[in-house]
């Protein structure tokens, strides 16, 4: 009997000349691998619903193991912020990438199915792309078997006053024990407090965040660096969000000198 369910998709690798190999998170049966016959072609009718960060209602097969199937799409949906901006399209690849990374396939991941389509939701209501993806990285790292303290200081537990990041000690630690590690990151303080806050709440609680750009790169200073000297995850989604940023640093640069040459 087939399977009906909700799914976005991961992404897409060609398979022989005419096939495809279709990855969706789903949100009753976990991420699964579709085998896609014919998905190359220009008559495959369902070219446009196999598309990354596609939203459906699938009708197909669903195996315990091995590849699945799809024999009809009910409904779907790509947002036309993913066509449109280039950042948001990369960020919410990067979301599902981490997703992908974190769990094995054929797994019940139902609450992340959630999160991610909440996520793809609030992007298209002009919530900060990056914000979301650092949400994402926070919650995911006890799944990558790295379990940060953010709350309170991990040597006394003092949850008042100055804190800043240890990664040394894997959490934060109060003024007190600053001295326990000299290399500790001078995190910004506005940064270590939306650090906290996304780490205590749910996606559904935060309506409005409002982050100035050099928060911003605070943010991502510390957690780029969990991700590079812990976790150990690179995706290529977020090499080239780095290489978007590196590009529009330049176009800065160019601007002020032309301003400053008038």
């Amino acid at each position: 009997m087939p399977n009906i369910f909700h799914g976005i998709v991961m992404y897409q690798r060609p398979h022989k000349e005419q096939d495809l190999m279709v990855k969706i998170l789903t949100k009753e049966f976990g991420k699964r691998m579709f085998y896609i016959r014919h998905g190359k072609s220009k008559r495959y009718q369902y070219a446009a619903e196999m598309q990354p960060l596609t939203m459906a209602t699938y009708e197909g097969t669903i195996n315990r193991s091995g590849l699945s199937f799809i024999n009809d799409v009910k409904k779907s949906e790509l947002p036309r912020l993913f066509l449109a901006d280039v950042e948001a399209n990369a960020y919410m690849t990067y979301i599902l990438g981490l997703i992908d990374a974190a769990y094995v396939d054929n797994q019940p991941l139902e609450k992340w199915f959630d999160t991610a389509e909440l996520a793809e939701q609030k992007m298209r209501d002009g919530f900060d792309a990056q914000v979301l993806a650092n949400y994402f990285e926070i919650h995911l790292l006890p799944d990558f078997g790295i379990h940060m303290e953010w709350q309170q200081c991990v040597v006394c537990g003092n949850d008042q006053g100055p804190m800043d990041f240890s990664e040394h000690y894997q959490g934060v630690l109060c003024q007190k024990h600053w001295h326990e590690d000299e290399y500790r990151m001078h995190l910004d303080p506005k940064a270590l407090f939306i650090l906290q806050k996304l780490d205590r709440v749910d996606l559904t609680q935060i309506k409005t965040l409002t982050i100035k750009s050099e928060t911003k790169q605070e943010l991502k200073r510390v957690l780029d660096r969990i991700y590079q000297e812990q976790v150990g995850v690179q995706l290529r989604a977020k090499s080239f969000i780095q290489e978007l940023h590196q590009w529009d640093q330049r176009l800065q640069q160019r601007g002020q000198k032309s301003d400053g040459s008038d």
